[in-house]
């Protein structure tokens, strides 16, 4: 699994439980973004950019994960675990 999966897949374990406020992105709602989530992650290391723009701050992941109470968790990802994915250097 490439780093890029692996934040996907953290993406969507979050998405997927509970109800997520998408009413601040182009998303109608928390399915679309699954379903672009899981396109590129079959791309794997080849869509870091489109996913790191997903998550740029106040891009699309931010503002889901702001106004549905997540941020701290999101913050978590972004400056731990996932810090080099999300880096303009990587890939």
């Amino acid at each position: 699994m490439s780093p890029v999966q692996s934040l996907i897949d953290d993406l969507l374990l979050i998405l997927r439980s509970g109800d997520h406020d998408t009413s601040w992105t182009r998303y109608e709602s928390v399915g679309q973004l699954i379903a672009e989530l899981e396109r590129l992650r079959a791309r794997g290391d080849d869509a870091a950019a489109e996913v790191r723009r997903l998550c740029l701050p106040t891009g699309v992941i931010d503002e889901i994960a702001v106004s549905s109470g997540w941020s701290e968790a999101w913050l978590r990802l972004t400056t731990g675990k996932h810090r080099d994915v999300l880096s303009p250097q990587h890939g």
